[in-house]
């Protein structure tokens, strides 16, 4: 089964570099580097298309990777840089090496907090009960509060929808993003995982100003799974550049 690693809120606006020593040091994840990537969302800080240009071009070439959608980002220039063609929520699939990674779109236009529609939770339902393997949901905003006084009030508005889909048996975890720092919890009996934020992190505390650290090293994740989609995470900070 695949190394999957896992990036969330690179917030581009003049940050690629950042994201560019990243994705350096995330092809030497694993012994032959990840299979593949998963993005969680914000991937631009204002939406633009020139934003979404910088992301696309900072991806890597020789390696498949799937993004979702979070508050920062905009739903139509979105569409036109990462070429998803269709109408409709940015919901999309993709099948590696015996993993079906299901991405899905929580975007409220205009609002913080996320929401998963009737046409998402069809299409990942369908894509869980095709799936031919374990499955991942990946989606920016997390269904389950993380203790800070902000970031509580800004997260899935609709849990409900997405505990049913973690109950189904190919479900093997749910990948989230938003808060800026790494997340391990269950949510309706899957292990619930977040990446740290790449763009910047969440101080410590739920009530400092600001609440976001640019100047901390970026994060991610990688994760591990097994035959069985048993999954093992390891939560990786850069090291800072000398």
């Amino acid at each position: 089964m695949p190394v999957i690693a896992h990036l969330s809120d690179t917030h581009l606006d003049g940050t690629a570099p950042r994201l560019r020593r990243l994705l350096d040091v995330v092809a030497e994840a694993a012994d032959a580097g990840a299979d593949a990537l998963v993005v969680t969302g914000d991937l631009a800080d204002h939406g633009t298309a020139a934003e979404y240009e910088q992301f696309v071009s900072a991806m890597p070439a020789d390696r498949r990777w799937l993004a979702t959608v979070g508050n920062h980002d905009r739903r139509e220039p979105a569409r036109d840089c990462l070429s998803l063609g269709s109408t409709g929520p940015l919901d999309r699939v993709l099948d590696v090496d015996g993993l079906r990674l299901i991405a899905l779109d929580s975007l409220i236009e205009g609002a913080d907090d996320g929401r998963l529609d009737a046409t998402s939770l069809a299409f990942a339902r369908q894509a869980l009960d095709d799936s031919p393997g374990p499955a991942v949901i990946a989606l920016h905003h997390p269904p389950v509060a993380v203790g800070h006084h902000l970031m509580d009030g800004l997260g899935l508005r609709n849990p409900e929808g997405l505990a049913e889909l973690a109950r189904h048996p190919r479900l093997a975890a749910v990948l989230t993003g938003h808060v800026h720092t790494s997340l391990a919890a269950r949510f309706a009996g899957a292990p619930l995982l977040g990446a740290g934020g790449v763009g910047s992190t969440m101080r410590l505390g739920s009530r400092t100003d600001p609440i976001a650290d640019t100047t901390a090293v970026p994060a991610f994740a990688v994760h591990l799974f097994d035959d069985t989609g048993w999954v093992r995470t390891v939560f990786h900070p850069l090291t800072p550049a000398s």
